[in-house]
């Protein structure tokens, strides 16, 4: 009798812990992240896709960017979605392996088109829209710092295309696939036809999940997530998700 009460005991506490689900602090980033997409956007719910995979269960805490990284560096978050794996960064988090490659494009209006530009000293002369907890490359970050470069900071990718369009900046900074996004979601065709890209990318990037060094299981937790990732690649699944993101299903329709 003493030994099954122990093993119930015993399989009554492993059931209530193999349910905690991994906490994850993100933001708002359509349509990769949101709190209003449909699966939570494109790279969370891949997120979830793998810790599934491992038989770990996914909960999301939307942030505004900056106070969902330092909520997590700080260790109050299992994991956090998602960063690019900067140097700096990786004093403080281990990196999963790569989710996706994308690229961050210079976004102008068709009338004030933006000549050929190669530097960041070349990008002087206008007024950039950017947005506040997002990370940019670091000359960018060195030039807007010490005021070299004329940066408008607000909140949300959607206010600064609204500044775009309205002639109170002349340059944003968006990945191809979030500003169709936007103006599918947000903005009229007529105002679409008034955006153009620079052919040239501000940057090219490649997307990972991270997780502090603060809190004792992460470098296993990583392991778990990377392991249930290449299942993702090797089944075939991430490509299907992909596609989702590329048809715009992750979009709620209206």
């Amino acid at each position: 009798m003493h030994w099954t009460l122990f093993l119930l005991m015993l399989f009554g506490w492993t059931l209530v812990h193999a349910t905690v689900p991994i906490r994850i602090a993100t933001g708002e980033y359509p349509p990769f992240t949101g709190s209003q997409l449909v699966d939570d956007g494109f790279v969370n719910h891949l997120i979830r896709q793998a810790l599934a995979q491992e038989g770990l269960e996914a909960e999301f805490v939307y942030l505004p960017w900056k106070r969902s990284f330092q909520a997590a560096q700080q260790g109050q978050y299992d994991m956090a979605s998602y960063w690019v794996c900067e140097r700096e960064y990786q004093q403080h988090f281990y990196c999963s392996d790569e989710l996706y490659r994308g690229q961050l494009l210079l976004y102008f209006r068709a009338e004030t088109p933006l000549p050929q530009w190669q530097t960041i000293d070349d990008l002087k002369p206008y007024r950039i829209g950017a947005i506040l907890g997002y990370e940019y490359v670091p000359e960018f970050r060195k030039a807007m710092e010490e005021g070299d470069l004329d940066v408008i900071m607000v909140s949300n990718d959607r206010l600064n295309l609204n500044m775009l369009l309205n002639d109170r900046v002349d340059l944003i900074l968006l990945s191809d696939t979030a500003m169709q996004s936007l103006l599918t979601e947000h903005f009229s065709s007529l105002q679409a036809d008034k955006i153009r890209a620079h052919p040239k990318p501000f940057l090219n990037y490649q997307a990972h999940v991270l997780f502090p060094k603060s809190l004792k299981g992460s470098a296993a937790l990583r392991t778990r997530f990377n392991t249930g990732l290449k299942k993702l690649k090797a089944s075939g699944e991430f490509e299907r998700q992909w596609q989702r993101l590329l048809n715009g299903e992750f979009i709620p329709q209206r």
